[in-house]
């Protein structure tokens, strides 16, 4: 007589487990590595943000000889006269915010808010982005979630510093840490 072999059919509940457990294991690696990627692209759209900026005041500057944003060049100032969030429309004696005013002077297409949504800091989370700015100089600052040495670094070279690791008493991911200026 011949031996016969049967077979199982199925999974133990084991064998079911062990099979959950792997696939839950490259589940947060794969869901932590996502996290990372979409960080870096935040921080990249921020610089790219803060270049378009710049290329929008330098415009600004050859049609109006300043770096003030005002209405048709001379009028009531957006933003807190120079100073302040970039986004930031309710400045009492505005013209609103200095991202407004860059679009009303058609040298930008539109306002660049941080891939967070922020237009100001709350103190906990990631700030939007801060100008500050006079006749002849300004600086913009940002807060980048993965800053290198070399970002960080960017803070010894721009024209004002005011706004450096603003406001110190935030949690650091609040914190400025990275500026382009004139």
């Amino acid at each position: 007589m011949k031996d016969k072999i049967f077979f199982k059919k199925g999974f133990t509940l084991i064998e079911l487990l062990v099979v959950i457990a792997i696939i839950s294991l490259l589940a947060s690696i794969i869901m932590s590595s996502l996290d990372a990627a979409r960080s870096k692209a935040r921080d990249a759209r921020r610089k790219s943000d803060v270049v378009q900026i710049r290329n929008a005041l330098e415009l600004y500057y050859s049609k109006c000889g300043t770096y003030v944003v005002k209405q048709n060049c001379t009028g009531t100032a957006y933003g807190s006269g120079g100073i302040g969030w970039f986004d930031y429309p309710s400045y009492g004696g505005s013209a609103g915010s200095v991202a407004q005013g860059l679009v009303d002077a058609k040298v930008i297409g539109g306002i660049a808010v941080d891939p967070t949504g922020q237009i100001t800091s709350n103190g906990s989370t990631q700030s939007g982005y801060m100008i500050y700015a006079n006749a002849d100089h300004y600086t913009i600052w940002v807060n980048l979630e993965n800053p290198t040495t070399a970002d960080i670094a960017t803070q010894n070279s721009c024209y004002f510093s005011g706004y450096d690791y603003y406001y110190s008493t935030y949690p650091t991911k609040a914190q400025m840490n990275y500026c382009v200026g004139q």
